[in-house]
């Protein structure tokens, strides 16, 4: 009788805007103690404070695999395996959005000169990088237009700044079922909660996050974690835990969307001195 081999034991990268909840870091606990027990890789979580943070923790080895979102990927590309994107329902890339609450004043794009916006963070795709080329596309100065900016770190802590009056204006995602599905995003959980919202306008087409490994992991162990989500996506339990974490349930192995383009727009909006 063959042995099983030995847990393999790996630091997972994430950043602490994606597990703002307990009921987050709950799901990845219980993940982490299925791919254990059922594929036999033991994933210890390292939460990065920033998406930059997130970044550096790749780049020196303090993670062995992470979920980057998309810009951060865009700029390691090079320096890590994509495993894949974890979708749902076959729903990838996703927009940007601004958003204001259902009873604001404030009708379209020029309206919100002069506002307080909250961002998210300043490497989050969706929560500002986007949103500030596509201002600056539509004929907006994205560096003088708003009274006040802060970035909140979560689309949530973003949102219910709005939600308090904190703001006038929230940077978040945004994303559609299916073409004949109405809009939701990041304000869509407030909503439940009795808040009510409007979106000013929605920004392009952004590729999903990214789960990767580290360049330098091995092939025997690059192929166990990619084995741990194919068995994680294929079992009903798993799925669950894999939504909880994810958002989605199903691995697509490489990557989605063009994360080369997001980096090339991204580096003309540094050129053009719209981020630091």
């Amino acid at each position: 009788m063959t042995a099983s081999p030995s847990p393999l034991s790996l630091t997972f990268g994430i950043a602490e805007g994606y597990e703002a909840t307990d009921t987050h870091r709950a799901a990845f606990t219980a993940l982490a103690a299925w791919m254990r027990e059922q594929a036999g890789v033991d994933l210890a979580r390292r939460t990065a404070k920033t998406y930059r943070e997130l970044s550096a923790d790749v780049r020196t080895g303090a993670c062995d695999l992470a979920w980057l979102p998309p810009v951060v990927y865009a700029w390691l590309a090079e320096s890590v395996t994509p495993l894949g994107s974890i979708v749902r329902e076959g729903s990838t890339g996703y927009a940007a959005a601004l958003v204001v609450l259902a009873s604001s004043p404030r009708q379209e794009v020029a309206d919100l000169k002069g506002a307080k916006i909250a961002w998210v963070d300043p490497w989050s795709a969706a929560g500002f990088v986007v949103p500030r080329i596509e201002l600056a596309r539509a004929g907006m100065d994205p560096l003088t237009m708003f009274a006040e900016e802060a970035f909140l770190g979560t689309h949530r802590e973003a949102l219910r700044a709005l939600v308090r009056g904190d703001v006038d204006v929230a940077a978040t995602f945004a994303r559609k079922k299916d073409a004949r599905s109405p809009l939701e995003g990041g304000w869509t959980e407030l909503e439940a909660e009795g808040a009510a919202f409007r979106v000013i306008s929605a920004f392009g087409s952004i590729p999903p996050d990214v789960v990767v490994v580290r360049r330098n992991l091995g092939p025997r162990e690059h192929e166990r974690v990619i084995d741990a989500f194919r068995q994680a996506s294929g079992d009903v339990e798993a799925r669950a835990l894999l939504r909880a974490v994810f958002g989605g349930d199903t691995l697509h192995e490489g990557t989605l969307g063009d994360h080369e383009a997001l980096r090339r727009v991204y580096e003309r909006g540094v050129a053009d001195g719209l981020f630091d």
